[in-house]
């Protein structure tokens, strides 16, 4: 992985990552927990009804490698990587970032955060397939793939690509609070310190829970 890109071959995974891949022509990543013998974790929305036409295709079928069937399985979900890849590139998240890489790499790539030891990330994606599989129900902005994703790394459930989004649209209302016209120079001036502000306003948000969860390990070890 570098500065830019946190792109890695299937030779680099190791249990208990934060595992994401692109979408829709790089608009949305979908993210996942690797837990060892080429099988991902992960939480997505169920399609609404069948195809016909996939169907008639062959495409509704259930994976042969894992069983995974994208029409009938919703929720949290076991599959192998390639169900989960859908043939689009691996990224691993990175955890506990300087404010240069924050700054620099995109939302829905890394965190400030501090993550939890692979075994116990491993046991929460679990714990959460066999008792919670709806994960309090899919929403694309407030609980999505990534908010598991990153719950099962951190204990807290966070998106940092919807938060992004959210961020902006709050800029631009800023930005354009009665509609009014500007001039080009302004308009990019104030979009541009309202998304640094936020980069950083979100970094030291994730800097607390990685505060947080150094603080949780040094009060277990002292009992």
């Amino acid at each position: 992985m570098g500065l830019l890109s946190n792109r890695i071959e299937r030779s680099e995974l190791k249990k208990g990552d934060h595992i994401y891949c692109y979408r829709k022509a790089h608009t949305f990543s979908h993210h996942g927990i690797y837990v060892g013998n080429d099988r991902v974790i992960h939480f997505r929305k169920s399609k609404k009804k069948h195809n016909p036409i996939r169907t008639v295709l062959g495409r509704n079928k259930s994976c042969g490698e894992c069983g995974y069937n994208r029409i009938g399985d919703k929720g949290i979900v076991k599959t192998c990587v390639d169900c989960f890849l859908k043939h689009h590139r691996l990224f691993r998240f990175e955890y506990k970032v300087g404010v240069t890489e924050a700054m620099v790499k995109r939302s829905g790539t890394c965190s400030a955060a501090s993550p939890d030891l692979a075994e116990v990330v491993i046991q929460r994606a679990n714990d959460e397939l066999k008792n919670n599989k709806e994960f309090g129900g899919y929403d694309f902005v407030e609980n999505n793939c990534e908010c598991f994703a990153f719950y099962c790394t951190t204990g807290i459930p966070r998106s940092t690509q919807a938060n992004a989004f959210k961020d902006a649209i709050q800029n631009v209302r800023k930005t354009f609070p009665t509609g009014e016209h500007h001039s080009p120079k302004p308009i990019f001036e104030s979009l541009l310190k309202g998304y640094l502000d936020d980069k950083i306003r979100r970094f030291n948000e994730e800097s607390l829970i990685n505060k947080k969860n150094d603080d949780d390990d040094g009060s277990d070890k002292d009992e």
